[in-house]
Protein backbone atom coordinates (compact mmCIF):
# COMPACT_ATOMS: atom_id res chain seq x y z
CA UNK A 1 0.00 0.00 0.00
CA UNK A 2 1.85 3.27 -1.09
CA UNK A 3 1.60 6.90 0.06
CA UNK A 4 -0.90 7.93 -1.97
CA UNK A 5 -3.73 5.06 -1.43
CA UNK A 6 -2.95 5.90 2.46
CA UNK A 7 -3.94 9.48 2.21
CA UNK A 8 -6.75 9.00 -0.50
CA UNK A 9 -8.44 6.12 2.46
CA UNK A 10 -7.55 8.46 5.35
CA UNK A 11 -9.06 11.66 2.99
CA UNK A 12 -11.50 12.79 5.41
CA UNK A 13 -9.05 12.72 8.47
CA UNK A 14 -6.63 14.96 6.50
CA UNK A 15 -8.94 17.26 5.76
CA UNK A 16 -9.96 18.10 9.24
CA UNK A 17 -6.58 18.16 10.27
CA UNK A 18 -5.50 20.46 7.95
CA UNK A 19 -8.38 22.62 8.38
CA UNK A 20 -8.06 22.60 11.74
CA UNK A 21 -4.53 23.93 11.41
CA UNK A 22 -5.89 26.48 8.97
CA UNK A 23 -8.77 27.85 11.52
CA UNK A 24 -5.89 27.92 14.10
CA UNK A 25 -3.66 29.92 11.61
CA UNK A 26 -6.93 32.22 11.47
CA UNK A 27 -6.89 33.07 14.43
CA UNK A 28 -4.07 34.73 14.72
CA UNK A 29 -4.45 37.49 12.24
CA UNK A 30 -6.36 40.68 12.13
CA UNK A 31 -9.53 40.47 15.04
CA UNK A 32 -11.92 41.92 12.09
CA UNK A 33 -10.38 38.73 9.81
CA UNK A 34 -11.43 36.06 12.90
CA UNK A 35 -14.51 37.24 13.09
CA UNK A 36 -15.52 37.46 9.68
CA UNK A 37 -14.45 33.99 8.46
CA UNK A 38 -13.06 31.67 10.95
CA UNK A 39 -16.88 30.09 11.82
CA UNK A 40 -17.56 30.28 7.98
CA UNK A 41 -14.05 28.52 6.97
CA UNK A 42 -14.90 25.63 9.75
CA UNK A 43 -18.04 25.23 8.10
CA UNK A 44 -16.67 24.84 4.85
CA UNK A 45 -13.64 22.35 6.21
CA UNK A 46 -16.53 19.87 7.11
CA UNK A 47 -18.63 20.41 4.36
CA UNK A 48 -15.17 19.42 2.71
CA UNK A 49 -14.51 15.90 4.45
CA UNK A 50 -18.48 15.18 4.35
CA UNK A 51 -17.79 15.15 0.43
CA UNK A 52 -14.85 13.29 0.49
CA UNK A 53 -16.78 10.64 3.38
CA UNK A 54 -19.41 10.42 0.58
CA UNK A 55 -17.49 10.25 -2.73
CA UNK A 56 -15.13 7.78 -1.04
CA UNK A 57 -18.45 5.80 0.53
CA UNK A 58 -17.95 2.59 2.16
CA UNK A 59 -15.46 0.25 1.37
CA UNK A 60 -16.59 -2.32 -1.46
CA UNK A 61 -14.03 -5.22 -0.77
CA UNK A 62 -15.57 -5.33 2.95
CA UNK A 63 -12.61 -3.81 4.83
CA UNK A 64 -9.19 -1.85 4.91
CA UNK A 65 -6.73 -3.21 7.39
CA UNK A 66 -3.50 -0.81 7.74
CA UNK A 67 -1.08 0.37 9.99
CA UNK A 68 -3.08 -0.47 13.11
CA UNK A 69 -6.23 1.21 11.26
CA UNK A 70 -9.17 -1.09 9.85
CA UNK A 71 -11.63 1.20 7.84
CA UNK A 72 -15.07 -0.64 7.74
CA UNK A 73 -18.83 0.44 6.90
CA UNK A 74 -18.44 1.30 10.73
CA UNK A 75 -16.10 3.76 9.63
CA UNK A 76 -18.11 5.22 7.19
CA UNK A 77 -21.05 5.62 9.28
CA UNK A 78 -19.51 7.22 11.82
CA UNK A 79 -17.55 9.74 9.40
CA UNK A 80 -20.93 10.71 7.88
CA UNK A 81 -22.83 11.35 10.91
CA UNK A 82 -19.93 12.91 12.77
CA UNK A 83 -19.10 15.29 10.32
CA UNK A 84 -23.59 15.99 9.89
CA UNK A 85 -23.36 16.72 13.13
CA UNK A 86 -20.12 18.65 13.31
CA UNK A 87 -21.95 20.83 10.66
CA UNK A 88 -24.72 21.81 12.84
CA UNK A 89 -22.36 22.01 15.95
CA UNK A 90 -20.64 24.80 14.07
CA UNK A 91 -23.84 26.71 13.27
CA UNK A 92 -24.95 26.74 17.13
CA UNK A 93 -21.19 27.56 18.04
CA UNK A 94 -21.48 30.42 15.33
CA UNK A 95 -21.25 33.82 17.71
CA UNK A 96 -20.67 31.78 20.29
CA UNK A 97 -16.76 32.41 21.16
CA UNK A 98 -15.14 36.26 21.65
CA UNK A 99 -13.50 37.28 18.37
CA UNK A 100 -10.14 37.05 19.99
CA UNK A 101 -10.54 33.24 20.46
CA UNK A 102 -12.64 32.24 17.49
CA UNK A 103 -10.24 30.75 15.61
CA UNK A 104 -8.54 28.06 18.56
CA UNK A 105 -12.47 27.57 19.60
CA UNK A 106 -13.19 26.62 16.08
CA UNK A 107 -10.02 24.76 15.48
CA UNK A 108 -10.51 22.30 18.85
CA UNK A 109 -14.11 21.66 17.71
CA UNK A 110 -12.47 20.26 14.45
CA UNK A 111 -9.95 18.63 16.44
CA UNK A 112 -11.99 16.90 18.49
CA UNK A 113 -14.51 15.67 15.87
CA UNK A 114 -11.13 14.50 14.23
CA UNK A 115 -10.41 12.61 17.60
CA UNK A 116 -13.90 11.08 17.03
CA UNK A 117 -13.28 10.08 13.38
CA UNK A 118 -9.82 8.01 13.67
CA UNK A 119 -11.61 6.07 16.75
CA UNK A 120 -13.60 5.05 14.58
CA UNK A 121 -10.70 3.86 12.46
CA UNK A 122 -8.74 2.81 14.73
CA UNK A 123 -7.69 -1.51 14.89
CA UNK A 124 -4.77 -0.89 17.52
CA UNK A 125 -5.16 -0.35 21.19
CA UNK A 126 -3.05 2.60 21.38
CA UNK A 127 -4.62 4.17 18.30
CA UNK A 128 -7.91 3.52 19.84
CA UNK A 129 -6.64 5.64 23.65
CA UNK A 130 -4.94 8.23 21.71
CA UNK A 131 -8.35 9.06 19.08
CA UNK A 132 -10.59 8.88 22.30
CA UNK A 133 -8.11 11.40 24.22
CA UNK A 134 -7.99 13.76 21.25
CA UNK A 135 -11.86 13.70 21.38
CA UNK A 136 -11.81 14.45 25.14
CA UNK A 137 -8.89 17.32 25.44
CA UNK A 138 -10.07 19.91 23.38
CA UNK A 139 -13.37 19.81 25.70
CA UNK A 140 -11.52 20.25 28.79
CA UNK A 141 -10.10 23.53 26.84
CA UNK A 142 -13.64 24.67 25.12
CA UNK A 143 -15.65 24.53 28.45
CA UNK A 144 -13.66 27.42 29.49
CA UNK A 145 -13.60 29.33 26.63
CA UNK A 146 -17.09 29.22 26.04
CA UNK A 147 -18.06 31.70 28.44
CA UNK A 148 -17.11 34.46 30.54
CA UNK A 149 -18.33 32.78 33.99
CA UNK A 150 -16.68 31.11 36.99
CA UNK A 151 -18.88 28.62 36.49
CA UNK A 152 -17.52 27.71 33.07
CA UNK A 153 -14.03 27.47 35.28
CA UNK A 154 -15.50 25.07 37.91
CA UNK A 155 -17.08 22.73 35.11
CA UNK A 156 -13.79 22.65 33.06
CA UNK A 157 -11.77 21.81 36.61
CA UNK A 158 -14.19 19.48 37.30
CA UNK A 159 -14.33 18.16 34.12
CA UNK A 160 -10.18 17.82 33.68
CA UNK A 161 -9.79 15.67 36.60
CA UNK A 162 -12.23 13.13 36.38
CA UNK A 163 -11.22 12.78 32.70
CA UNK A 164 -7.71 11.98 33.54
CA UNK A 165 -8.87 9.45 36.01
CA UNK A 166 -10.85 7.90 33.31
CA UNK A 167 -8.33 8.03 30.87
CA UNK A 168 -5.64 6.71 33.53
CA UNK A 169 -8.20 3.79 34.29
CA UNK A 170 -8.76 3.33 30.19
CA UNK A 171 -4.52 3.05 29.98
CA UNK A 172 -4.39 0.25 32.71
CA UNK A 173 -7.20 -1.83 31.48
CA UNK A 174 -6.10 -1.54 27.27
CA UNK A 175 -2.38 -2.61 29.37
CA UNK A 176 -4.00 -5.99 31.04
CA UNK A 177 -5.80 -6.50 26.96
CA UNK A 178 -1.98 -5.93 25.52
CA UNK A 179 -1.08 -9.04 28.38
CA UNK A 180 -3.66 -11.25 27.53
CA UNK A 181 -3.59 -10.97 23.56
CA UNK A 182 0.04 -10.47 23.29
CA UNK A 183 -0.60 -7.65 20.47
CA UNK A 184 -2.09 -4.41 20.72
CA UNK A 185 -3.91 -4.81 17.56
CA UNK A 186 -7.86 -5.72 18.11
CA UNK A 187 -8.11 -7.34 14.85
CA UNK A 188 -5.61 -9.28 12.56
CA UNK A 189 -5.95 -9.05 8.91
CA UNK A 190 -4.66 -11.92 6.75
CA UNK A 191 -6.05 -14.02 3.60
CA UNK A 192 -8.70 -15.49 5.17
CA UNK A 193 -10.64 -11.84 6.11
CA UNK A 194 -10.34 -10.13 9.89
CA UNK A 195 -10.40 -12.50 12.90
CA UNK A 196 -10.50 -10.82 16.80
CA UNK A 197 -7.59 -11.23 18.78
CA UNK A 198 -8.74 -11.33 22.36
CA UNK A 199 -9.56 -14.55 23.79
CA UNK A 200 -13.16 -14.89 24.89
CA UNK A 201 -15.65 -16.84 26.43
CA UNK A 202 -14.35 -19.81 28.33
CA UNK A 203 -10.88 -19.27 26.91
CA UNK A 204 -11.04 -15.16 28.69
CA UNK A 205 -8.61 -15.44 31.34
CA UNK A 206 -8.13 -13.55 34.21
CA UNK A 207 -5.92 -11.23 32.74
CA UNK A 208 -8.33 -10.35 29.90
CA UNK A 209 -11.28 -9.84 32.41
CA UNK A 210 -9.69 -7.39 34.75
CA UNK A 211 -8.93 -5.38 31.49
CA UNK A 212 -12.15 -5.69 30.04
CA UNK A 213 -13.75 -4.30 33.42
CA UNK A 214 -11.26 -1.72 33.81
CA UNK A 215 -12.38 -0.35 29.91
CA UNK A 216 -15.49 -0.82 30.65
CA UNK A 217 -15.14 1.44 33.59
CA UNK A 218 -12.94 4.05 32.11
CA UNK A 219 -15.30 4.43 29.03
CA UNK A 220 -18.30 4.57 31.04
CA UNK A 221 -16.89 7.95 31.77
CA UNK A 222 -17.07 8.91 28.23
CA UNK A 223 -20.83 7.77 28.09
CA UNK A 224 -21.75 9.43 31.71
CA UNK A 225 -22.82 5.56 32.81
CA UNK A 226 -24.09 5.42 36.53
CA UNK A 227 -21.77 5.80 38.80
CA UNK A 228 -19.33 7.59 36.89
CA UNK A 229 -21.93 10.34 35.67
CA UNK A 230 -21.72 12.75 39.02
CA UNK A 231 -19.70 15.37 36.46
CA UNK A 232 -22.08 15.97 34.06
CA UNK A 233 -24.56 18.12 35.87
CA UNK A 234 -22.24 20.64 36.55
CA UNK A 235 -20.30 20.66 33.59
CA UNK A 236 -23.39 20.99 31.48
CA UNK A 237 -24.46 24.03 33.80
CA UNK A 238 -21.09 25.58 33.31
CA UNK A 239 -20.89 25.27 29.48
CA UNK A 240 -22.07 27.57 26.95
CA UNK A 241 -25.44 25.90 25.75
CA UNK A 242 -24.28 24.77 21.63
CA UNK A 243 -20.94 23.55 23.70
CA UNK A 244 -23.18 21.73 26.31
CA UNK A 245 -24.91 20.39 22.42
CA UNK A 246 -21.68 18.97 21.51
CA UNK A 247 -20.20 17.42 25.21
CA UNK A 248 -23.97 15.38 24.92
CA UNK A 249 -22.97 13.76 21.26
CA UNK A 250 -19.29 13.76 20.44
CA UNK A 251 -17.55 12.08 23.92
CA UNK A 252 -20.86 9.84 23.91
CA UNK A 253 -20.64 8.75 20.58
CA UNK A 254 -16.77 8.17 20.66
CA UNK A 255 -17.31 6.22 24.16
CA UNK A 256 -19.65 3.52 22.35
CA UNK A 257 -17.88 3.14 19.79
CA UNK A 258 -15.03 2.22 21.11
CA UNK A 259 -17.09 -0.15 23.26
CA UNK A 260 -18.21 -1.63 19.99
CA UNK A 261 -14.64 -2.93 18.82
CA UNK A 262 -13.58 -3.79 22.29
CA UNK A 263 -16.21 -5.72 22.45
CA UNK A 264 -16.09 -7.20 18.87
CA UNK A 265 -12.54 -8.13 19.52
CA UNK A 266 -14.13 -10.51 22.43
CA UNK A 267 -16.51 -11.65 19.85
CA UNK A 268 -19.29 -10.43 21.89
CA UNK A 269 -19.13 -13.92 23.74
CA UNK A 270 -18.77 -12.37 27.38
CA UNK A 271 -18.84 -13.98 31.02
CA UNK A 272 -22.21 -13.61 32.57
CA UNK A 273 -20.52 -11.23 35.08
CA UNK A 274 -19.68 -8.80 32.59
CA UNK A 275 -23.55 -9.45 30.88
CA UNK A 276 -24.76 -8.82 34.44
CA UNK A 277 -22.43 -6.12 34.90
CA UNK A 278 -23.57 -4.51 31.67
CA UNK A 279 -27.69 -4.92 32.62
CA UNK A 280 -26.97 -3.31 36.07
CA UNK A 281 -25.29 -0.11 34.64
CA UNK A 282 -27.88 0.55 32.09
CA UNK A 283 -30.89 -0.20 34.47
CA UNK A 284 -29.24 2.14 37.10
CA UNK A 285 -28.41 4.74 34.03
CA UNK A 286 -31.59 4.96 33.21
CA UNK A 287 -33.54 4.97 36.36
CA UNK A 288 -31.03 7.71 38.37
CA UNK A 289 -31.13 9.88 35.46
CA UNK A 290 -34.83 9.97 34.91
CA UNK A 291 -35.55 10.62 38.86
CA UNK A 292 -32.84 13.32 39.25
CA UNK A 293 -33.90 14.97 36.13
CA UNK A 294 -37.80 15.00 37.82
CA UNK A 295 -36.25 17.60 40.62
CA UNK A 296 -34.67 19.93 38.29
CA UNK A 297 -35.55 23.56 37.30
CA UNK A 298 -33.03 24.45 35.13
CA UNK A 299 -33.56 22.98 31.79
CA UNK A 300 -29.62 22.61 30.94
CA UNK A 301 -29.16 20.22 34.48
CA UNK A 302 -32.64 18.18 33.19
CA UNK A 303 -31.07 17.58 29.96
CA UNK A 304 -27.70 16.20 31.82
CA UNK A 305 -29.49 13.32 33.73
CA UNK A 306 -32.09 12.82 30.55
CA UNK A 307 -28.51 11.94 28.81
CA UNK A 308 -27.40 9.89 31.44
CA UNK A 309 -31.01 8.12 30.87
CA UNK A 310 -30.47 7.87 27.27
CA UNK A 311 -26.85 5.74 27.74
CA UNK A 312 -29.09 3.25 29.80
CA UNK A 313 -31.34 3.21 26.79
CA UNK A 314 -27.75 2.57 24.70
CA UNK A 315 -26.50 -0.37 26.66
CA UNK A 316 -29.46 -1.86 26.10
CA UNK A 317 -29.01 -2.49 22.59
CA UNK A 318 -25.11 -2.76 23.43
CA UNK A 319 -26.38 -5.97 25.58
CA UNK A 320 -28.19 -7.55 22.61
CA UNK A 321 -24.93 -7.18 19.92
CA UNK A 322 -24.56 -7.83 16.38
CA UNK A 323 -27.57 -10.04 15.11
CA UNK A 324 -26.48 -10.94 11.33
CA UNK A 325 -28.92 -10.19 8.31
CA UNK A 326 -31.20 -8.28 10.57
CA UNK A 327 -32.02 -4.47 10.91
CA UNK A 328 -32.56 -2.11 13.74
CA UNK A 329 -35.36 -4.13 14.56
CA UNK A 330 -33.55 -7.01 16.15
CA UNK A 331 -29.95 -5.75 15.74
CA UNK A 332 -28.73 -4.14 18.69
CA UNK A 333 -25.63 -2.55 17.08
CA UNK A 334 -27.74 -1.52 14.29
CA UNK A 335 -30.21 -0.13 16.94
CA UNK A 336 -28.02 2.15 18.83
CA UNK A 337 -26.49 3.58 15.57
CA UNK A 338 -29.49 4.35 14.93
CA UNK A 339 -30.66 5.86 18.21
CA UNK A 340 -27.48 8.12 18.76
CA UNK A 341 -27.70 9.53 15.45
CA UNK A 342 -31.24 10.81 16.28
CA UNK A 343 -30.18 11.52 19.72
CA UNK A 344 -27.31 14.13 18.28
CA UNK A 345 -29.70 15.82 17.03
CA UNK A 346 -32.29 16.28 18.90
CA UNK A 347 -30.31 16.84 22.31
CA UNK A 348 -28.23 19.66 20.24
CA UNK A 349 -31.45 21.31 18.66
CA UNK A 350 -33.07 21.80 22.54
CA UNK A 351 -29.33 23.63 23.06
CA UNK A 352 -29.38 25.42 20.05
CA UNK A 353 -32.77 26.76 20.78
CA UNK A 354 -31.27 27.74 24.13
CA UNK A 355 -28.85 29.58 22.42
CA UNK A 356 -30.82 31.77 20.28
CA UNK A 357 -32.27 33.81 23.04
CA UNK A 358 -30.92 35.67 26.30
CA UNK A 359 -32.57 36.85 29.25
CA UNK A 360 -30.45 40.29 29.92
CA UNK A 361 -27.14 39.37 30.00
CA UNK A 362 -27.20 35.89 30.70
CA UNK A 363 -28.43 32.35 28.96
CA UNK A 364 -31.66 30.84 29.09
CA UNK A 365 -31.47 27.93 30.95
CA UNK A 366 -34.19 27.68 33.81
CA UNK A 367 -38.22 26.80 33.10
CA UNK A 368 -39.02 30.42 34.35
CA UNK A 369 -36.76 31.74 31.15
CA UNK A 370 -38.74 29.86 28.86
CA UNK A 371 -42.22 31.60 29.93
CA UNK A 372 -44.16 33.36 26.96
CA UNK A 373 -41.61 31.69 24.62
CA UNK A 374 -44.59 30.28 22.08
CA UNK A 375 -45.78 33.86 21.32
CA UNK A 376 -42.58 35.77 21.00
CA UNK A 377 -40.63 33.00 19.21
CA UNK A 378 -43.32 30.50 17.43
CA UNK A 379 -41.03 28.72 15.07
CA UNK A 380 -38.72 28.29 17.93
CA UNK A 381 -41.02 27.04 20.34
CA UNK A 382 -42.16 24.74 17.86
CA UNK A 383 -38.64 23.29 16.90
CA UNK A 384 -37.80 22.96 20.59
CA UNK A 385 -40.84 20.85 21.49
CA UNK A 386 -40.53 19.07 18.22
CA UNK A 387 -36.86 18.35 19.76
CA UNK A 388 -38.31 17.70 23.39
CA UNK A 389 -40.68 15.35 22.38
CA UNK A 390 -38.34 13.63 19.90
CA UNK A 391 -36.67 12.74 23.12
CA UNK A 392 -39.26 11.74 25.17
CA UNK A 393 -39.84 9.09 22.86
CA UNK A 394 -43.44 10.38 21.14
CA UNK A 395 -44.85 9.63 18.05
CA UNK A 396 -44.68 11.37 15.16
CA UNK A 397 -41.11 12.00 15.96
CA UNK A 398 -37.82 10.01 15.27
CA UNK A 399 -37.27 9.91 18.92
CA UNK A 400 -40.65 7.24 18.92
CA UNK A 401 -38.19 4.65 16.56
CA UNK A 402 -35.26 5.11 18.06
CA UNK A 403 -36.62 4.10 21.56
CA UNK A 404 -38.55 1.56 19.28
CA UNK A 405 -35.60 -0.18 17.63
CA UNK A 406 -33.78 -0.73 20.89
CA UNK A 407 -36.31 -2.01 23.07
CA UNK A 408 -37.71 -4.65 21.01
CA UNK A 409 -33.75 -5.47 19.78
CA UNK A 410 -33.99 -7.13 23.27
CA UNK A 411 -36.80 -9.41 22.23
CA UNK A 412 -34.16 -10.92 19.60
CA UNK A 413 -32.08 -13.42 21.87
CA UNK A 414 -33.27 -17.17 21.53
CA UNK A 415 -34.77 -18.64 24.04
CA UNK A 416 -32.08 -20.32 24.60
CA UNK A 417 -29.63 -17.77 25.12
CA UNK A 418 -28.84 -17.68 28.97
CA UNK A 419 -29.38 -13.72 29.27
CA UNK A 420 -32.92 -13.46 26.99
CA UNK A 421 -35.07 -13.31 30.20
CA UNK A 422 -33.17 -10.62 31.98
CA UNK A 423 -32.94 -8.52 28.61
CA UNK A 424 -36.68 -8.62 28.27
CA UNK A 425 -36.81 -7.43 32.03
CA UNK A 426 -34.37 -4.69 31.55
CA UNK A 427 -36.47 -3.80 27.90
CA UNK A 428 -39.57 -3.65 30.56
CA UNK A 429 -37.42 -1.40 32.78
CA UNK A 430 -36.75 0.86 30.07
CA UNK A 431 -40.04 1.46 28.61
CA UNK A 432 -41.36 2.00 32.26
CA UNK A 433 -38.29 4.89 32.76
CA UNK A 434 -39.34 6.19 29.27
CA UNK A 435 -42.87 6.63 30.98
CA UNK A 436 -41.43 8.54 33.71
CA UNK A 437 -39.33 11.11 31.44
CA UNK A 438 -42.07 11.76 29.98
CA UNK A 439 -42.80 14.26 33.33
CA UNK A 440 -39.84 16.22 33.29
CA UNK A 441 -40.04 16.89 29.10
CA UNK A 442 -43.77 17.75 28.94
CA UNK A 443 -42.27 20.49 31.82
CA UNK A 444 -40.22 21.35 29.22
CA UNK A 445 -42.63 21.92 26.47
CA UNK A 446 -45.34 23.28 29.03
CA UNK A 447 -43.25 26.38 29.98
CA UNK A 448 -42.61 27.33 26.38
CA UNK A 449 -46.15 26.95 25.58
CA UNK A 450 -48.60 27.51 29.03
CA UNK A 451 -45.78 29.63 31.10
CA UNK A 452 -46.28 33.28 31.82
CA UNK A 453 -43.07 35.51 30.37
CA UNK A 454 -41.38 36.98 33.19
CA UNK A 455 -38.54 38.24 31.69
CA UNK A 456 -38.56 39.28 28.10
CA UNK A 457 -36.33 36.51 25.94
CA UNK A 458 -33.61 38.77 23.94
CA UNK A 459 -32.53 37.16 20.45
CA UNK A 460 -29.08 36.10 20.00
CA UNK A 461 -26.97 33.32 18.45
CA UNK A 462 -27.94 35.10 15.11
CA UNK A 463 -29.08 33.34 11.55
CA UNK A 464 -26.70 30.41 11.70
CA UNK A 465 -28.48 28.77 15.58
CA UNK A 466 -31.63 29.71 13.96
CA UNK A 467 -30.65 27.47 11.22
CA UNK A 468 -29.40 24.88 13.51
CA UNK A 469 -32.15 23.99 15.10
CA UNK A 470 -34.49 24.40 12.31
CA UNK A 471 -32.26 21.79 10.71
CA UNK A 472 -31.74 19.53 13.96
CA UNK A 473 -35.76 19.26 14.87
CA UNK A 474 -37.83 19.35 11.46
CA UNK A 475 -36.09 16.01 10.18
CA UNK A 476 -37.44 14.50 12.88
CA UNK A 477 -40.45 14.38 11.30
CA UNK A 478 -39.33 13.44 8.48
CA UNK A 479 -37.62 10.10 9.84
CA UNK A 480 -40.63 9.04 11.16
CA UNK A 481 -41.85 9.21 7.90
CA UNK A 482 -39.01 7.97 6.34
CA UNK A 483 -36.65 5.67 8.25
CA UNK A 484 -35.50 3.30 5.50
CA UNK A 485 -32.52 5.54 4.59
CA UNK A 486 -30.89 5.95 8.62
CA UNK A 487 -32.17 2.29 8.78
CA UNK A 488 -30.32 0.72 6.36
CA UNK A 489 -27.25 2.79 6.96
CA UNK A 490 -27.25 1.63 10.74
CA UNK A 491 -27.88 -1.57 9.08
CA UNK A 492 -25.06 -2.16 7.10
CA UNK A 493 -22.18 -0.36 9.45
CA UNK A 494 -22.82 -3.78 11.48
CA UNK A 495 -21.79 -5.90 8.90
CA UNK A 496 -18.24 -6.27 9.17
CA UNK A 497 -18.64 -6.74 13.23
CA UNK A 498 -20.99 -9.35 12.28
CA UNK A 499 -18.20 -11.26 10.55
CA UNK A 500 -16.01 -10.83 13.54
CA UNK A 501 -18.48 -12.57 15.61
CA UNK A 502 -18.95 -15.40 14.66
CA UNK A 503 -18.83 -17.09 18.22
CA UNK A 504 -21.29 -14.72 19.90
CA UNK A 505 -24.26 -16.01 21.95
CA UNK A 506 -26.05 -13.40 20.69
CA UNK A 507 -26.12 -14.26 17.51
CA UNK A 508 -29.23 -15.58 15.98
CA UNK A 509 -26.83 -16.40 13.07
CA UNK A 510 -24.56 -18.68 15.06
CA UNK A 511 -28.03 -20.77 16.48
CA UNK A 512 -29.57 -20.76 12.94
CA UNK A 513 -25.86 -22.67 11.81
CA UNK A 514 -25.45 -24.86 15.08
CA UNK A 515 -29.49 -26.26 13.53
CA UNK A 516 -28.22 -26.51 10.30
CA UNK A 517 -25.21 -28.62 11.21
CA UNK A 518 -26.74 -31.10 13.51
CA UNK A 519 -27.28 -34.68 12.45
CA UNK A 520 -30.06 -35.51 10.69
CA UNK A 521 -32.06 -37.59 13.49
CA UNK A 522 -31.94 -34.11 15.31
CA UNK A 523 -32.86 -31.89 12.59
CA UNK A 524 -36.01 -34.33 11.74
CA UNK A 525 -37.11 -34.50 15.33
CA UNK A 526 -36.94 -30.93 15.47
CA UNK A 527 -39.24 -30.34 12.36
CA UNK A 528 -41.30 -33.23 12.47
CA UNK A 529 -42.60 -32.62 16.22
CA UNK A 530 -45.10 -29.51 15.08
CA UNK A 531 -46.37 -31.65 12.10
CA UNK A 532 -47.64 -34.58 14.22
CA UNK A 533 -50.43 -31.85 15.19
CA UNK A 534 -50.78 -29.26 13.05
CA UNK A 535 -48.71 -29.78 9.14
CA UNK A 536 -49.61 -26.90 8.00
CA UNK A 537 -48.33 -25.00 10.82
CA UNK A 538 -44.52 -26.87 10.06
CA UNK A 539 -45.10 -26.02 6.71
CA UNK A 540 -45.26 -22.25 7.55
CA UNK A 541 -42.46 -22.69 10.29
CA UNK A 542 -40.12 -24.06 7.61
CA UNK A 543 -40.90 -21.35 5.46
CA UNK A 544 -40.05 -19.10 8.12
Amino acid sequence: MNDTSIIMKLLPEFILLLGACGVLLIGVTRASLRSSITSLVTFLVLAAALGASLQAGSPEDGTYAHLGLWLTSLTYYARVLTLVIGMLLVLANWHQPASTERGEYMGLILLSLLGLLLTASANDMLILFFAIELVSIPTYVLIAMSRLDKRATEACVKYFFLGALAAAILAYGLSFLYGAAGTTLLHHADANGVSATLPAGSAMSSEALIGLLLVLGGLSFKIAAVPFHVYVADVYEGAAAPMTGLLGFVPKFAGFIALIKILAAFQWDLPSQVMWLLWILAAASMTVGNVLALLQKNVKRMLAYSSIAHTGYMLVALLVGPIAGRGPLHDGIAALLFYIAIYGAMNLGVFAVLTSFRIGEREMETLDDLGGLSRRAPIASLALAICVLSLMGLPPTAGFLGKLFVFTSAFSLSTTHAFHGPLIALAIVGVLNAAVAAAYYLRIVAAAYMGEEKEPAIASGGFPARLAFCCCSFPMLLLFAWPIGLSNQAQSATSDIVATAQHSNAQLAAVDSNIALADDAALSRILDEPSSTNPTSAKRDRNE
